[in-house]
């Protein structure tokens, strides 16, 4: 996930980096709760612990409590549901591209359950609307080929085709068309959200707009202190002709 660039010096990254660097324990009512729901996730000790928790910035390797792979937005409002109980923060990652290592819990000093969207990788065009519906997990190099190939259109974002589009397009999203067209942020119609009590709803300017307005121009925002703890599985957006 990208998120806004920090100008950090070498001593506090050092020092934040020395105090991320154990390995928190999963509360064993947390990682049974998940369990009980059906929710995929690995542990510290899992083999492929490793490739998930590894944070983009190595200076700042937070270690999560323990990482969520949802492939339904069921799995999701269990995972924040069974969070919430608990009084464990929640970050959603789409993408992990955050220099601070947000997208691993780095915005907060407790103990973080990650829910990684990587399993969110559909891309559908309605062309009628012209208005896409794109999966959380989605990087910005398939989002661009997915709606060429199936509407030949275009949306205006950045240009790194690894950047996931859950934190790109919720931070702003800048790019080569961002001139003309705008920035990525201003072409989402609607998201799909899982609310601190478990509740799926699509928030756009008309419904749970509150919600969408969190979403859309700040989306660390949602996990403390605004009383929603994750956000994106779907977001929909505008196509350029």
């Amino acid at each position: 996930m990208v998120s806004s660039p920090l100008i950090i010096t070498a001593s506090l990254a050092l020092a934040a980096a020395a105090a991320a660097t154990a390995t928190p324990t999963a509360d064993i009512s947390l990682t049974t709760c998940l369990t009980s729901a059906s929710v995929p996730f690995l542990l510290p000790s899992n083999r492929t612990w490793t490739s998930y928790a590894t944070t983009y910035n190595a200076r700042l390797p937070y270690s999560p409590l323990a990482i969520v792979l949802p492939s339904t937005p069921s799995h999701v409002s269990s995972a924040v549901l069974c969070a919430s109980a608990r009084g464990v923060p929640v970050q959603a990652k789409s993408g992990g591209h955050s220099y601070a290592s947000f997208s691993s819990g780095g915005n907060t000093d407790q103990p973080t359950l990650v829910i990684d969207l990587e399993n969110f990788q559909s891309i559908v065009v309605d062309k009628t609307s012209y208005v896409a519906a794109v999966g959380a997990g989605v990087r910005l190099g398939n989002l661009a080929l997915g709606i060429y190939e199936q509407g030949k259109r275009a949306l205006a974002h950045g240009t790194c085709p690894g950047v996931g589009i859950g934190g790109h397009f919720t931070h702003g999203g800048y790019g080569y068309s961002s001139r003309a067209y705008g920035l990525a942020m201003e072409q989402i119609v609607a998201v799909d959200v899982v609310l601190a009590n478990g509740t799926f709803v699509k928030a756009s300017r008309e419904e749970w707009s509150d919600v969408f307005w969190v979403c859309v121009p700040s989306s660390p925002a949602l996990m403390f202190p605004y009383p929603f703890s994750s956000r994106l599985a779907v977001f929909l957006a505008s196509l350029l002709s």
